[in-house]
């Protein structure tokens, strides 16, 4: 069983992945069309080599006409539909522990600090179950 999760990050601890204090790159716009005539049998060969590389027929075009590398965003991995099932249900369960305690907090209530940190444990019991099952 791992440890428990701490309510407070103690100081310089790695941030959860997502949440990084960089700034985002900006978002780049592409609002102008380029038309290209061509015929049927050039457009399917074009689409078969865009597809053959994994990107879209834009980007492949892009690709070619540009003298700037293009940066191709990393394939996700394949995930087992059951584990991602399963560390949904931990998130949600976590989302309805957070919720909880800021509804609490808003309302001036008194947070059980001990219930709160026994859910917590109990969800990375959850956790590890589920890592140690995919795991083998």
């Amino acid at each position: 069983m791992g440890k428990p999760f701490p309510l407070h990050p103690k100081p310089g601890a790695r941030q959860v992945a997502g949440m990084s204090k960089r700034e985002p790159k900006p978002r780049v716009v592409r609002k102008l069309v380029l038309r290209v005539r061509c015929t049927e049998e050039e457009r399917s060969a074009w689409l078969r080599k865009a597809r053959a590389q994994e990107r879209s027929l834009s980007d492949y075009a892009r690709h070619l006409l540009s003298d700037a590398p293009t940066q191709r965003r990393a394939r996700p991995p394949e995930v087992d539909p059951v584990l991602l099932a399963a560390v949904g249900r931990a998130g949600n369960n976590l989302n309805q522990i957070a919720r909880a305690i800021n509804t609490d907090r808003k309302a001036g209530r008194a947070i059980d600090l001990i219930a709160v940190r026994t859910l917590l444990m109990a969800l990375d019991r959850q956790l590890a179950e589920i890592v140690a099952e995919h795991s083998r």
